[in-house]
C-alpha cells in the first residue's frame, strides 16, 4: 500500500517533455511525408528522362540510318548483330512503324516479336541508342526484355496513329502501360494504367501545356476517353482528385 511518501515521489512527464514528444512526433511525421513526395518526384522525373532520351534515340537513328527504327529495311546489313538467330528483322521502310490505326488503338493485337513495334526496341538497342533491351532471340514480349520499363512502373510500346478522334494524337506515339502491346486489349481492362491523374497532370506540367488532350504529352483513360475526364465536356485538364491508377500517358514522337 502506497503512502503518502510514495506518492509525492512518483513522477510524470511535465508539459515541457509533453511538447518536446509531440515536437519529435511531428518533425518524423513530416519527414517521412517530405520523404515520400521526394521519391514520387524523383520517379516522375526519372520517367520524364527516359521520354525525352527515346526521342532523341529516333531523331539519332534516322539521321545516321535515314529511316526510323522498327521500319529499317536494311536492319540487317547495317545494325551490328541483327540477325535470324536474334530475331532481327528488316522492316519495309514505309515511313510508319507497324499498322497505322485511325482510333486509340485500343484491342488492337500484333502477330509477334517481329513486327516492326517490337523491332523498333531492337533496332535501337542493337544501334546503342538505348539500354534496358535484351536483344537475344526472346519469345514472348516482357517489360525489361523486349520492351523498355519504365521508371515510375509498366512500360514502354509505340503506336502510330493515323488520327486519334478523342486525344488528337497523330504519328508516332510513345505509350506506357502496365502490358507489353502484342496482345493490347482495352474494352474497360482494369490494371493496366500505370498513373493517376493527379501524377498524369504533374508530367505534362512539366514538360508540355498541362492539357489532356491537347500538347504532344496527352493521356488517355479506362474511365471514358481521357484521364480524370467523364465527358466529352468537361475541360482540357486532369481530376487531380482522383488518386486511383487510371491513366496512360501519350508521348507525340513526330
Amino acid at each position: 500500500m502506497l503512502n503518502r511518501t510514495d506518492v509525492m515521489n512518483e513522477k510524470g512527464f511535465t508539459l515541457v517533455e509533453l511538447a518536446i514528444v509531440m515536437t519529435i512526433i511531428g518533425l518524423l511525421i513530416g519527414g517521412i511525408l517530405k520523404g515520400q513526395a521526394m521519391i514520387e518526384n524523383a520517379r516522375i522525373s526519372g520517367h520524364i528522362a527516359q521520354t525525352q532520351s527515346y526521342t532523341a534515340a529516333i531523331a539519332t537513328f534516322r539521321d545516321v540510318n535515314s529511316s526510323l527504327p522498327g521500319d529499317f529495311s536494311n536492319a540487317t546489313r547495317r545494325l551490328p548483330g541483327c540477325t535470324a538467330a536474334n530475331n532481327c528483322v528488316n522492316g519495309d521502310d514505309s515511313g510508319t512503324i507497324g499498322t497505322s490505326y485511325s482510333g486509340l488503338g485500343w484491342g488492337l493485337t500484333f502477330g509477334g516479336l517481329d513486327e516492326e513495334n517490337a523491332q523498333f526496341w531492337k533496332h535501337l538497342a542493337l544501334a546503342d541508342l538505348i539500354s534496358g533491351i535484351d536483344t537475344s532471340n526472346n519469345t514472348t514480349p516482357e517489360f525489361g526484355k523486349t520492351h523498355p520499363t519504365s521508371k515510375y512502373g509498366g512500360g514502354f510500346h509505340i503506336i502510330h496513329y493515323l488520327k486519334d478522334p478523342l486525344t488528337s494524337a497523330v504519328g508516332h506515339v510513345l505509350h506506357t502501360s502496365n502490358s507489353p502491346l502484342i496482345t493490347h486489349t482495352w474494352a474497360g481492362a482494369t490494371g493496366r494504367s500505370v498513373f493517376s491523374p493527379s501524377v498524369a497532370a504533374k508530367i505534362d506540367r512539366k514538360i508540355d501545356d498541362g492539357g489532356s488532350i491537347t500538347g504532344y504529352v496527352q493521356s488517355v483513360s479506362n474511365s471514358w476517353a481521357v484521364c480524370g475526364r467523364t465527358s466529352a465536356t468537361m475541360p482540357n485538364g486532369y481530376n487531380e482528385t482522383l488518386n486511383t491508377k487510371q491513366c496512360e500517358m501519350a508521348y507525340r514522337m513526330d
